[in-house]
């Protein structure tokens, strides 16, 4: 059964718009304070950081007034990527980190990511447990009788900790050509500061852009998400790569010199085959539905286990958990390492990338995994659509198109009003005529079953 604001990744949606009132981030404080503080051993630290939307503050502020009247010690790391409330919210004993952002969305959208003490995105259970008293506080017409808080500003110490941590993932003594030039776009986002300071001392020639945020532009026409004028940048400063981030900064995309772009299953593949190389050991890998088949062949081929989750980077962290595997990610970007992080992390991803990919060049390998052609055809619908008629149109559409010659998933997004079609096959030609019929069709049924 669907949740009714957690989404595949935290809460996401309108800021103001039903159902996330200013009156709901106070009932969120209290539903979380009420369910997830309530263990004799929680000491009720909470951490906030969020991205540079312009309604971040303001939503700290009303989750904070829904926690006061549980007398909780609050910190506010201010701007400040998701991986990095991740990583202090662990390794400073807090009992929950809440990230204020909506990702890659637009300013006019935002919403919370929640991390436990261990620094892991809390679980589909706490999700629901979050939900149900939500809804009973709705029913009793709950009303913050306290809204005194105080908010301990920690942005200097999380800076400083979180640069070092990511650091302290790559050998820099042996990286020899950590002089290269990179283009950084940083959506006007969380790491519109700190990635440039985490690559200069890595020793990296570093140039930026939509590095100036101003509660509006995150992720407009800008971020890892749109990449059209990436390029350019790229040969106007003679970079070897740009490295483009999103909103909140836990996931990448690159382009390199010759415009070609890596997304996640490229960065896997890089990082995979550079380790190998340097005889390190990768006992397996977990990508999603969205996965290229050309990695998972590639992975096979070197006794690599693979494994697919949901889309989703929680998904794919509860398999590798399950499966005790150090890497993983999603297509979109999100690179999960383990041995580095508990979330995905736009900063590791890049210096891992650099690192390997390093390797790979003194090898003349190239870092572009050859890919069987795939496309992601969106079909945008009115958010009160049905979600029946959502789900009879994916089944439909699903049963009448599958074939043995052609990979094929279709989804609602958890983070945006659409379904995703992902087709892939050897033949391109093959790609492009399916996923207009099944788009065409969709459309149809979607009016027809209304």
């Amino acid at each position: 059964m669907s949740k009714k604001y957690f989404g595949t990744d935290g809460i996401r949606g309108e800021f103001g718009a039903e159902p996330l009132t200013e009156n709901f981030f106070v009932l969120l404080g209290a539903a979380i304070s009420k369910s997830l503080l309530k263990s004799k051993d929680c000491k009720k630290r909470i951490l906030f950081g969020c991205d540079t939307r312009e309604s971040s503050n303001k939503i700290v502020n009303l989750i904070s007034s829904g926690l006061s009247s549980k007398h909780c010690s609050l910190s506010n790391a201010g701007i400040v990527s998701t991986p990095a409330i991740a990583f202090y919210t662990r390794k400073n004993k807090y009992d929950l980190g809440i990230v204020v952002s909506a990702s890659h969305n637009l300013y006019h959208d935002n919403g919370i990511k929640i991390f436990n003490k261990d620094g892991f995105k809390i679980s589909l259970e706490d999700e629901d447990y979050i939900e149900n008293y939500i809804e009973k506080l709705l029913s009793e017409n709950y009303q913050c009788d306290k809204t005194e808080y105080n908010l301990i500003d920690v942005s200097e110490d999380i800076k400083r900790e979180y640069i070092e941590s990511c650091l302290n993932t790559i050998s820099l003594d042996k990286n020899i050509n950590n002089n290269m030039k990179l283009t950084l776009d940083l959506a006007n986002g969380a790491n519109y500061l700190i990635a440039k300071e985490a690559l200069i001392e890595a020793g990296y020639q570093v140039s930026c852009y939509n590095d100036k945020p101003n509660g509006k532009n995150i992720n407009d026409k800008c971020g890892s998400t749109y990449l059209k004028n990436l390029p350019e940048q790229i040969k106007l400063n003679d970079s070897e790569y740009g490295i483009s981030m999103d909103g909140d900064g836990d996931r990448i995309i690159i382009i390199d010199k010759h415009n070609n772009i890596l997304d996640g299953d490229d960065i896997l593949y890089t990082i995979v085959r550079g380790k190998i190389i340097n005889n390190e050991k990768v006992f397996g890998i977990v990508g999603t539905t969205m996965t290229n088949a050309a990695l998972e062949n590639y992975l096979k081929n070197n006794d690599i286990d693979f494994v697919r989750a949901n889309v989703g980077d929680k998904y794919v962290l509860n398999e590798m958990r399950k499966y005790n595997y150090d890497l993983g990610g999603e297509t979109s970007g999100h690179i999960l390492m383990l041995n580095h992080s508990t979330s995905g992390d736009s900063i590791i991803a890049a210096l891992q990338f650099l690192f390997y990919s390093d390797i790979l060049a003194k090898n003349k390998i190239n870092s572009i995994l050859e890919k069987y052609p795939q496309k992601i055809t969106n079909i945008f619908f009115k958010q009160d659509m049905p979600e029946n008629i959502i789900d009879i149109a994916i089944k439909e559409a699903s049963d009448k198109f599958s074939d043995n010659e052609l990979r094929l998933i279709i989804r609602k997004s958890g983070t945006e009003n659409c379904i995703r079609i992902m087709a892939e096959a050897k033949n391109i030609d093959i790609v492009n005529d399916k996923s207009l019929h099944i788009k065409e069709y969709i459309d149809n049924r979607l009016k027809l079953l209304l």
